[in-house]
């Protein structure tokens, strides 16, 4: 996992004091186990704040939390079958078990299908701090990414509508650019959220970025309530603002730009009528 999170401290501190609350969380679990246990599944595109909300979580007594590293549930970077992350959930002494499945995130309803009681938490950025982190952190790997899309004829990604596609194919062609490649991985996980119509299922929370580092407390209160967890101000620890709109705006191809603007557009709405 790459936090997202800031600790003004030595780094060696940081780690101890997680490896601590790690350990008082295991011995809490095992003489207050949960007699349920729910699953939350953290999605949305690459560097949108999903480690932030992770990070939140994992502070929580009552949250299990199984990053895309683990191999518990998970095996190069996606969620074993299902059977098996029942058995994971099942074993689990937390009230809820949170995993974060982002690569997958075009299959957040089918999660959410399969486990009732399940629920999702998406999360959205601006496509310009967004794209200018993917291309910073990626760089050339979501040109690979983007054109093996193309070259298996979408098979993972075949939730995506047939028009999103076609624009997809258009646009990846042999000079394909860091940032043009970063934008269409941007749009292809953020429209999602409307072509899997999340907008419409109570068990989906979309969360802004924005929001989350820039008034912390006020977004992680939601989250605490939407999970069904009780919020406390160590949920806040280590988010600060400074990486929004910290840089310039990238360089992109002109109608791959207007397609993420239109999605932001579409998602800045949404979060309006929620109040997040």
């Amino acid at each position: 996992m790459t936090l997202h999170v800031e600790y003004r401290g030595s780094e060696f501190a940081y780690r101890a004091n997680r490896k601590l609350r790690h350990l008082r969380k295991q011995a809490y679990l095992l003489v207050r186990p949960a007699e349920q246990t729910h699953p939350v599944f953290l999605v949305g595109s690459g560097r949108s704040g999903t480690d932030i909300v992770a990070h939140s979580l994992s502070r929580c007594w009552e949250v299990e939390m199984i990053n895309e590293d683990n191999p518990k549930a998970f095996e190069n970077w996606r969620l074993r079958d299902l059977d098996s992350v029942e058995q994971v959930i099942r074993a689990s002494r937390a009230p809820v078990i949170a995993f974060k499945p982002i690569v997958e995130t075009l299959h957040a309803g089918r999660f959410i299908d399969r486990f009732p009681g399940s629920k999702a938490i998406f999360l959205v950025r601006h496509p310009y701090d967004a794209i200018n982190s993917m291309a910073r952190f990626f760089g050339e790997r979501h040109v690979d990414t983007v054109k093996a899309w193309v070259a298996t004829d979408f098979a993972e990604q075949s939730t995506a509508p047939e028009g999103l596609r076609a624009f997809i194919r258009s646009k990846c062609t042999s000079n394909l650019s860091i940032p043009d490649a970063a934008a269409l991985y941007w749009l292809l996980y953020n429209d999602s959220y409307r072509f899997l119509e999340l907008h419409h299922n109570p068990a989906v929370l979309l969360v802004g970025y924005e929001q989350l580092v820039q008034n912390p407390e006020a977004t992680t209160r939601a989250l605490a309530s939407f999970v069904g967890l009780k919020w406390s101000e160590g949920m806040m620890a280590n988010i600060y603002d400074r990486s929004v709109r910290k840089h310039h705006k990238p360089a992109l191809d002109t109608e791959i730009e207007a397609r993420c603007l239109q999605t932001w557009a579409y998602l800045q709405g949404e979060l309006h009528a929620t109040g997040a």
